[in-house]
């Protein structure tokens, strides 16, 4: 992402049986989890709660082990090779590969930046009813692009931990407040069936953690981050994991208390949930301004991190597929940054609000993409050649195969769907 400020880890002398403090293994995952809780992720499980109850939470816990697990590989390439899976997929597979990975994930990441920022604008509106929408994406964009114009790994990482620090704090206490109202809902949380038979909730729960993005920027941030060290490749793994870990428990924590506060306070209600936004504004009446303030607190953070996460990592990805410079002063990379950050200020004023028909093109392309992205991830980290003793083992091929699965049902009920 940069190579003009990195974090350098500065110790005189690793062993390789070191262990290392569980708060320096608390980096990369923290930007990626922060980038899945974002308008989308909220509004998704809220509906999900308000239609089901609790019942769908096993659903959510499934889809983070999901996202851990697919990700492992990943981790496993970065620490074994040095590059990023996208580097990897362009040396070792095909250049034409990522140059079309990445408009792929770049076409969704514009049309959901709008999504992001309008998001995190109607939580605002909460706040300060008088300020204008445009006025508010127009601060949040500008705001984001001036943290993602300097390119400081250390910022955006320091950035992102508070953030995540801060959504557990919000929708939890969201949460608790609505607990005495969930009571009954809460033995329905792990009967692990299907409501209604309803296979669709399945696979959008699924599709909200597994964010295209977000499965090969692990490793460029991950790259940038342990350029410099000190550590060992066992003990890159072993810190890249327990992030991983670390922030997908806190991934699962975020959406469950999102689906409790929804279930809480509409299953059963007949009232629907059409935005994020929608449900705070409803949330008043119930649990009162103090909840629907922390609630609005949690979706501002979860929209202008996902924002800023896009930001961010577009001139990034852009290196790694092209074989061009990673650094943000980089002219090509300054522009890519600047259409990224203006598409959203672009749309609300043409649109006057949210662009739907966008964010659901977006959505398709994720979806679409998906299965194919999972696959050339496959064939990559299984190439024993490169991947050295961190090659893949027989189980984690068995589960990674599963998610394809699952990533392949996803991608034809969004083509059925969408066509």
């Amino acid at each position: 992402m940069t190579n003009v400020v990195r974090e350098k880890v500065t110790v005189a002398s690793l062993e390789e049986n070191q262990i290392i403090p569980w708060y320096r293994s608390w980096g990369p995952g923290a930007i990626v989890a922060a980038c899945i809780i974002g308008p989308g992720t909220v509004t998704t499980v809220s509906v999900a709660g308000a239609q089901f109850g609790f019942q769908v939470a096993w659903i959510l816990v499934l889809a983070c082990l999901v996202g851990y697990f697919i990700q492992r590989p990943v981790i496993n390439w970065t620490v074994a090779t040095g590059t990023s899976v996208l580097e990897g997929i362009r040396d070792e597979i095909s250049s034409l590969w990522s140059k079309l990975i990445f408009f792929g994930l770049w076409l969704g990441a514009l049309a959901f930046q709008a999504g992001n920022f309008i998001g995190a604008s109607m939580a605002m509106n909460l706040i300060f009813p008088s300020v204008p929408m445009l006025a508010w994406v127009s601060l949040l964009s500008v705001s984001a692009m001036g943290i993602a114009w300097f390119g400081v790994y250390k910022v955006l990482e320091n950035i992102n931990r508070i953030v995540m620090i801060m959504l557990v704090l919000t929708f939890c206490l969201t949460a608790l407040a609505a607990l005495p109202n969930a009571g009954a809902t809460i033995n329905q949380g792990f009967t692990f069936s299907i409501p209604q038979g309803d296979l669709l909730i399945v696979l959008a729960l699924i599709a909200t953690i597994l964010v295209p993005n977000t499965l090969v920027a692990l490793s460029g941030f991950m790259k940038d981050k342990y350029r410099h060290s000190a550590y060992t490749k066992e003990q890159i793994r072993s810190i890249s994991v327990n992030d991983l870990k670390i922030n997908f428990t806190l991934l699962a924590i975020i959406s469950i208390a999102i689906l409790l506060s929804s279930a809480a306070a509409f299953y059963g209600s007949g009232q629907t949930i059409n935005s994020a936004g929608d449900m705070a504004v409803q949330l008043t009446p119930i649990l009162g301004s103090f909840a629907t303030i922390f609630f609005a607190i949690g979706l501002w953070t979860a929209g202008f991190s996902s924002g800023l996460f896009n930001l961010t990592v577009q001139p990034m990805l852009f290196g790694h597929a092209f074989n061009q410079s990673e650094s943000p002063n980089a002219p090509v990379n300054r522009i890519i940054l600047i259409v990224t950050g203006l598409i959203p200020i672009a749309l609300v004023w043409a649109f006057g609000g949210s662009p739907i028909e966008l964010i659901i093109s977006a959505q398709a392309i994720n979806g679409l993409l998906l299965p194919v992205l999972t696959v050339v991830l496959y064939r990559l980290t299984n190439k024993k050649d490169r991947m050295g003793r961190f090659h893949n083992s027989a189980s984690s091929n068995i589960i990674t195969l599963f998610i394809i699965g699952l990533v392949t049902l996803l991608a034809i009920r969004v083509f059925i769907s969408f066509f």
